[in-house]
């Protein structure tokens, strides 16, 4: 692998040594930005159109249900194919969709229901390319910098989950529901040209001799072996499912503190700044180690969270969102540190699919439960509600040992035998 630099860098930083990571990055963000305006605008716009929780939290349904069915096949495949043509494969597929999109919008015939077809097809196509983007983008660094590619990779996703909102509030506001859908397809254009700009081995499929229904299972049963694995996933169901989301946020927006579609792309710019603060922290006090402060740090989110619920200002929530996403940010890349550490080249693009159907499928399914809850016990009762469980998972996790590393080691080993 080629490096970009040649002087030495500190170690949060070590990944930027690799050229291809740096491509890769750079790709990532603009991807990113691009999702966030268009998940910003799917979630103004189903509101608008339907007037309903249960419509937009529905929304995520159609988006979960297609990753949770495809994300072992997705993580199989990733780990047997060439990553690379993979995800030019994938992301010029979903460019065309949001393309498709922006055009209804602009001709005036986009219904609510259009909305929900882009989230089945970006789901699907998110199931194989998530797995994929995990397993190329830990491969283009040395071991000794997985922590750095993780945090630097984190602040690409992070910082389009700054930008992207409050884009999204005044393209909404100025140019109608046509324009992000338009900006997320050209966004596409920034992976795929770095994609394609990367020097890669001209080889990179592994030799397999299982079937891949074998290849499927075997990413599950690593992590049913590996006790911190699991814990880090429990908490990660806890956090999708019971967190903050964009449905409770939009719903909070308009409902409860009476702002527009610029108020909701301030606020989730808020939370988008606020995990930026926490890539920092992460960068230049790298605490993955230290399962008891990951753990202080996953107590203070569900608080803030709560917090947010109560709050009557848009001033008030902002900054509690601020806060939210700083330690959002700091929790996130310690549990996705900690899984990518745990997991063997071999198996990686297997056991991300777990890790990507628990995550994805998790935060999708939440907000169709969160819209669901609204409507029964309105939106100040179901935020109280998941804090609350976020925090019991927190306290039976206290006595785990996340970072043990013997444990780690002894699981890579008896996957290693067991494959032979």
């Amino acid at each position: 692998m080629k490096h970009l630099l040649s002087i030495r860098l500190p170690t949060g930083l070590a990944a930027l040594r690799e050229r291809n990571f740096v491509l890769y990055v750079l790709g990532q963000f603009t991807s990113r930005l691009g999702d966030w305006i268009e998940l910003t605008a799917v979630s103004w716009i189903l509101y608008e159109l339907t007037n309903s929780p249960l419509a937009l939290g529905l929304s995520g349904f159609f988006r979960a249900a297609p990753t949770i069915v495809l994300a072992l096949i997705g993580g199989a495949i990733a780990d047997r194919l060439p990553r690379r043509p993979l995800l030019l494969t994938t992301e010029s597929s979903m460019l065309i969709a949001s393309l498709t999109v922006g055009i209804l919008a602009a001709s005036g015939e986009l219904q609510y229901w259009h909305l929900y077809v882009l989230n089945v097809v970006s789901g699907t196509l998110s199931a194989f390319s998530i797995p994929a983007r995990q397993a190329l983008f830990a491969g283009l660094v040395p071991r000794s910098a997985i922590q750095s590619a993780v945090t630097l990779n984190s602040c690409a996703v992070r910082a389009g989950a700054f930008l992207g909102p409050s884009i999204a509030g005044v393209a909404l506001a100025l140019g109608g529901y046509a324009v992000p859908f338009f900006l997320n397809a050209a966004s596409f254009l920034g992976i795929i040209l770095a994609l394609a700009a990367m020097h890669l081995p001209r080889f990179e499929r592994l030799a397999h001799t299982t079937s891949l229904m074998r290849g499927m299972t075997e990413g599950v049963a690593f992590v049913m072996r590996s006790a911190p694995l699991r814990v880090v996933l429990g908490l990660e169901l806890a956090a999708g499912l019971f967190g903050h989301s964009t449905t409770l946020i939009t719903i909070i927006a308009r409902d409860i503190l009476g702002t527009g579609p610029e108020g909701l792309g301030l606020m989730l710019s808020a939370g988008g700044a606020g995990a930026l603060l926490g890539m920092v922290l992460m960068i230049t006090f790298p605490i993955q180690r230290n399962a008891r402060l990951i753990l202080t740090v996953g107590a203070l989110y569900s608080l803030l969270w709560a917090a947010t619920a109560l709050s009557p200002w848009l001033s008030l929530s902002l900054i509690l969102l601020f806060a939210l996403g700083t330690t959002d940010g700091v929790w996130g890349i310690s549990r996705n540190t900690l899984a990518q550490l745990l997991v063997d080249d071999a198996l990686r693009g297997r056991v991300m699919s777990v890790v990507m159907l628990v995550t994805r499928g998790s935060s999708q399914v939440g907000q169709v439960q969160a819209g669901l809850l609204v409507g029964l016990i309105g939106p100040f009762a179901t935020v109280l509600a998941g804090a609350s469980i976020i925090a019991l998972a927190i306290a039976r996790s206290w006595r785990v040992r996340l970072t043990d590393a013997a444990e780690g080691q002894a699981t890579r080993k008896a996957d290693v035998a067991e494959k032979r």
